[in-house]
């Protein structure tokens, strides 16, 4: 890690500087082969595929992605080969710590003075909402995977910003539509007090109204804080179907333990949904405490042998079963790769379009595609923790309950707001 808070990873010694001394050494030796032989310009810029994770390592979402979004990119480099159209391919890794200004600070610097490429991850809403406007005008290509916010694909839309696993819309509709038809007609939110939240609110309101259900009361709660027990209390009291918990991280992990302590959710009187979890979260609570909650994924690495055999290998490194937005690190950069090399270009523009019209097939994702707008549609899956007497292996703590499809799970185009979209 160098002091400005990031590592690097080559599969040559490349070493980092300046953007502009790079160009004009290249300039110089560009135009004297220019005056010999009138050479065109090469198609991959600076002669390698730079890739900047910029990861949560330290802060709340750590366990979410962290490590284990590094080993996936790593993974999909080495499936590459180490090499995307004759090019060898760069990683720099960098914390932001939840740090929004820490995060567009790290994003500026890769865009502006390091020549990185694409940028993935970018855990968390506030913060990839800024890096979404920071890259507007600069037209790299920027995987968001842990965001829930659809404003990325929706008002605050990018030509090159791509939301590629989690998704506030398609999660609420797997947890609020099929809950709601299931039963659970009356709903009480406890609600993290940010960005996030106030969409995901916004989003599972309509869809529980729209499914003939409705919104009894709201609770909010700041985002790290540590006793939870009197909102989720509250929540209970109301008499409420089921209570959705829409937070995150570690703010999630805690009241899903407290929620336990509620004789209402402990005796299954009373649904607990969450609207953003991962594998982990459910790791680190146990299935003791969390049976029975219901949640949604985009991924889970028990679903088929497909899934297994590649979650097997993150085990064998890592120590741990992959999680949704690890496993989008994979696929996203294994698309990115597939659609440079076919367009011969890592122009952000370029390879978005080719990404459009590559199919996308990879261990991770099933029925997908790239729409307009910026967001990779798949299918989506309504879970449930089992019971401890169910677990029969290490880390298969789900049960699919229901496959929704890409189509179904995602907000048509005809619904969106995302101005790339001409209706």
């Amino acid at each position: 890690m160098d002091n400005s808070g990031h590592r690097q990873f080559s599969g040559h010694c490349a070493q980092p500087g300046s953007k502009w001394r790079r160009r004009l050494t290249a300039l110089a030796f560009g135009l004297t082969g220019f005056l010999a032989a009138g050479a065109a310009p090469a198609a991959i810029s600076d002669g390698e595929i730079r890739v900047g994770l910029l990861l949560d390592m330290t802060s709340i979402y750590a366990h979410l992605g962290g490590s284990g979004s590094e080993a996936a990119a790593q993974m999909a480099i080495e499936d590459v080969g180490g090499k995307v159209a004759g090019k060898p391919i760069r990683l720099l890794v960098a914390d932001h710590g939840n740090d929004v200004d820490r995060a567009v600070n790290i994003a500026r610097r890769w865009l502006d003075e390091e020549g990185v490429d694409v940028i993935a991850d970018v855990v968390g809403s506030p913060t990839a909402l800024a890096v979404q406007e920071l890259n507007r005008t600069r037209g790299a290509v920027v995987f968001y995977n842990g965001v829930m916010t659809s404003a990325i694909t929706g008002a605050r839309c990018a030509p090159t910003g791509i939301h590629w696993m989690y998704d506030g819309y398609a999660f609420t509709t797997a947890i609020g539509r099929e809950l709601t038809r299931a039963g659970a007609h009356s709903w009480y939110f406890v609600s993290v007090d940010n960005a996030f939240g106030a969409n995901v609110e916004g989003d599972l309101a309509k869809v529980i109204r729209s499914s003939g259900g409705e919104v009894v009361g709201t609770v909010h709660h700041r985002l790290g804080e540590e006793q939870l027990f009197g909102r989720l209390r509250q929540a209970a009291e109301s008499g409420a179907d089921g209570i959705a918990l829409i937070n995150a991280g570690e703010d999630l992990i805690r009241a899903v333990r407290q929620s336990y302590d509620l004789q209402r959710v402990s005796k299954g009187r009373t649904v607990l949904a969450a609207v953003a979890t991962t594998l982990n979260d459910v790791h680190m609570i146990k299935p003791q405490l969390a049976q029975g909650l219901k949640l949604a994924h985009s991924f889970y690495w028990n679903r088929d042998p497909e899934t297994r055999a590649w979650s097997e290998r993150f085990y064998a490194r890592t120590g741990a079963m992959p999680n949704d937005l690890q496993a989008g690190v994979y696929s996203a950069l294994t698309h990115y790769f597939k659609a440079v090399d076919a367009s011969g270009s890592d122009k952000g523009a370029t390879v978005v379009a080719k990404m459009r019209e590559l199919p996308i097939h990879d261990p991770i994702v099933r029925n997908a595609r790239l729409r307009e707008d910026g967001r990779m549609v798949h299918d989506t899956y309504l879970l449930e923790v089992k019971k401890p007497s169910e677990v029969k292996e290490p880390w298969d703590y789900l049960r699919i309950l229901r496959t929704i499809p890409a189509e179904q799970a995602f907000k048509p185009l005809a619904e969106s707001d995302c101005p790339l979209i001409k209706h």
